[in-house]
């Protein structure tokens, strides 16, 4: 009894410490839009998404049970979302306006995806994806990635590596894994050369600042370029608000979305740096912890899955800043500006939360 009691002490000091993190993270996103922000209105309508996502993020943990949310809802939410995915796609838009806001329905598919596919495992949960199950899950999520790879090719390769990697971590059959690896051998010979052929003048672009950022420095290589000059010039202890060079004469471009994190670096240093990398990193880990504890297999694949979006989000963004992989257009959750990807982030923390509160608040 001892035992179990001290677990349940580790467990709910554990969801303290998480709450908290998503407080400071909350409080140093809104302090660095405010003195990053192009102008006051974008600092209060940003202010403005991080409080909605915030009340409902405490709201839905304390007030709801994940374990309600029925498969039937989720699937009808799937695939009107994929149809809102294919008008959009028809009208070539990426983003839809509704006049006093515009939303990025993209963002959204992130979370329907992760409770489908966790509701569904969850129906009969095993170690290891049957076959069947494997290919039935791969279509799920390649069908919504088709609609939105024509508008936003970065994000359809991300997003499908956060889910398919996620399938990996939950396991596959050794067969299907040997599978997988020979087709994505024969598609780099075969499919590469000629997509290479497709892609449009910019994506080939950011492939040319990536891979030579100094001999394009001025075209396709700038913003990776004046990322890496804010960076580094941030130091141990950065150079404080309003006194960086990059972020004081706008030389970094998308300072306050896609670049948000370089104008931290320069802001705060290699200090801040990791600070922020401190709290993010608390988040996925505790995600990993509520996956390895609960009992409950739809909370094991949701707390895994919500762990594994966070990770790669952060991984891409950052990668991108720093020259490690082609720049993206995939925002840093927190720092950046944006009311979709502030509120889909809030929505995957509520689902984590409820999943660990649900185990070790209540009996």
């Amino acid at each position: 009894m001892q035992v179990k009691e001290d677990n349940y002490q580790e467990a709910v000091r554990r969801n303290l410490k998480g709450f908290l993190v998503v407080l400071a993270l909350f409080f140093l996103g809104n302090v660095h839009q405010f003195f990053i922000a192009e102008s006051l209105g974008f600092f209060i309508k940003n202010l403005l998404w991080h409080i909605v996502g915030l009340f409902l993020f405490f709201f839905l943990v304390f007030f709801t049970d994940y374990k309600k949310i029925s498969f039937q809802m989720v699937w009808y939410a799937y695939w009107g979302l994929n149809f809102l995915l294919l008008v959009m796609l028809i009208f070539h838009k990426r983003w839809l306006n509704l006049g006093f806001i515009s939303i990025q329905p993209s963002e959204f598919i992130k979370f329907i995806l992760v409770l489908l596919i966790s509701l569904y495992l969850s129906r009969e949960p095993n170690e290891v994806i049957s076959t069947k199950k494997f290919f039935k899950l791969v279509g799920l999520i390649v069908l919504p990635l088709i609609l939105i790879l024509p508008m936003d090719l970065d994000y359809a390769f991300i997003m499908g590596v956060m889910f398919f990697s996620w399938l990996l971590f939950i396991g596959i059959p050794k067969r299907i894994l040997g599978l997988l690896l020979v087709c994505a051998f024969v598609f780099s010979i075969i499919a590469v050369p000629i997509g290479w052929q497709k892609l449009k003048p910019h994506q080939k672009g950011r492939i040319y600042g990536y891979l030579d950022p100094e001999k394009y420095a001025k075209t396709w290589g700038y913003q990776l370029n004046q990322s890496l000059i804010a960076i580094g010039s941030g130091g141990l202890t950065g150079q404080k608000f309003y006194k960086g060079w990059s972020t004081r004469l706008g030389y970094l471009p998308a300072k306050h979305t896609d670049l948000a994190f370089a104008v931290w670096a320069e802001t705060w240093g290699l200090l801040g740096v990791s600070v922020f990398l401190a709290l993010y990193g608390y988040l996925v880990y505790f995600g990993i912890c509520v996956s390895q504890f609960t009992k409950d297999w739809f909370g094991k694949y949701l707390s895994l899955g919500i762990s594994l979006i966070l990770l790669w989000q952060l991984f891409f963004n950052i990668g991108g800043c720093s020259g490690l992989l082609p720049m993206t257009s995939i925002p840093v959750p927190f720092l950046s500006y944006g009311g979709s990807i502030t509120i889909s982030v809030y929505i995957l923390l509520y689902l984590l939360f409820n999943v660990a509160i649900k185990k070790y608040f209540f009996k």
